[in-house]
């Protein structure tokens, strides 16, 4: 099932271990063509520059050498959107389980119906993750430290769109993209990735598990609000509470709301059902200063890697240990279309408010 967070990827680690076998490889990136160069009708699939970091120590250390990586997505224009009357835009970023017609894409056709331009960022066919790479390995290959690059990517190629307000531009994100779109929130990642640009100018965090804490001194100073459900399990509701607040002293207005029936992912079109599957809510992991983690507790060091070989084998033992030592099993997941049609109601006040006045 799409939106299984981990599980066959914990398998695939388990067996590798007690085989002693090396990790599947890494992927190619695809062979894209060049950016797009915009014009004011732009739209439809369209490519931009991005980099692929691996991991969160390379977003929030300066001067890193990163891997240049070219990105798909799919731009929702509205119509009238013009040099003269630009509009709006949100940059969609999608969960683990890759871009869902239900979701990612309906949310970039209903911006478009609203006045604001809609692009659904692509982030694992831009590095070689396929329809037929074990879902579990898809979480290994692409982060979401790669998803919010891209995010960051995509802001600045909207920049270049004479049809699109650079300052009325915002990010929302499901579940693993979701996780992105609270880390973009922070002021170092801004600065490494988009200092020339204005930040976005709302975030929208849909669902996304709060086990990791970047610790964010600065935020961009833009709102962010969140949507999660009660009986999500993914989503320790303490735990994201804490964590908003952090964020909200840290220099953003942000806001919560709680759908008290709700699982996670309640516009996927597969039945709501409990999912069994490793649940990483239970861990608490928090990025040093220094790039190293803490993983309740523990550090982990991050070494000094280079290549995306290495920072892939990094990422697998990771994953390895928080499976180890304090992943939990399973959550509620599918359509839920009363939680999807209030969700939808503030997305409208959101946008109104941050976008489109």
């Amino acid at each position: 099932m799409r939106g299984i967070l981990l599980c066959l990827l914990f398998a695939v680690f388990t067996s590798l271990a007690q085989e002693r076998r090396p990790p599947p490889p890494l992927p190619d990136f695809p062979d894209y063509p060049a950016p797009t160069e915009l014009n004011a009708t732009s739209s439809g699939e369209v490519y931009f520059s991005s980099v692929t970091p691996g991991d969160c120590k390379w977003l929030i250390l300066a001067d890193q050498i990163l891997l240049a990586t070219t990105v798909k997505a799919q731009l929702f224009l509205p119509a009238g959107a013009s040099a003269t009357q630009p509009v709006p835009a949100m940059v969609i970023i999608h969960g683990s389980g890759g871009i869902l017609p239900s979701r990612e894409i309906a949310y970039g056709k209903w911006m478009a119906s609203q006045g604001i331009a809609g692009l659904v960022v692509n982030s694992y066919a831009a590095r070689g993750v396929t329809e037929q790479t074990p879902y579990g390995l898809r979480v290994a290959i692409v982060s979401d430290a790669d998803e919010a690059t891209d995010a960051y990517g995509a802001l600045k190629f909207l920049n270049q769109h004479p049809a699109i307000n650079p300052n009325k531009i915002g990010v929302m994100g499901f579940s693993y993209g979701g996780m992105a779109t609270r880390a973009a929130l922070d002021e170092r990642i801004h600065q490494n990735l988009a200092a020339d640009v204005a930040p976005f100018a709302l975030h929208l965090d849909y669902y996304g598990p709060c086990h990791f804490d970047l610790k964010t001194a600065e935020t961009t100073g833009a709102a962010l609000f969140s949507l999660r459900g009660a009986q999500d399990k993914s989503n320790d509701l303490e735990t994201c509470a804490r964590l908003e607040n952090s964020l909200r002293e840290a220099g953003s207005a942000v806001g919560s709301t709680i759908f008290p029936t709700a699982g996670h992912g309640w516009e996927m079109a597969t039945p709501r059902q409990f999912v069994e599957t490793l649940n990483p809510a239970p861990c608490k992991q928090v990025l040093m200063d220094n790039g190293d983690w803490q993983l309740d507790g523990q550090t982990i060091a991050v070494p000094s890697l280079n290549s995306r070989e290495q920072k892939y084998q990094f990422r697998l033992g990771l994953l390895g240990q928080m499976k180890q030592s304090c992943m939990s099993n399973g959550y509620i997941m599918g359509q839920d279309k009363n939680t999807h049609e209030l969700s939808q109601r503030l997305l409208l006040q959101y946008t109104t408010t941050y976008l489109l006045n």
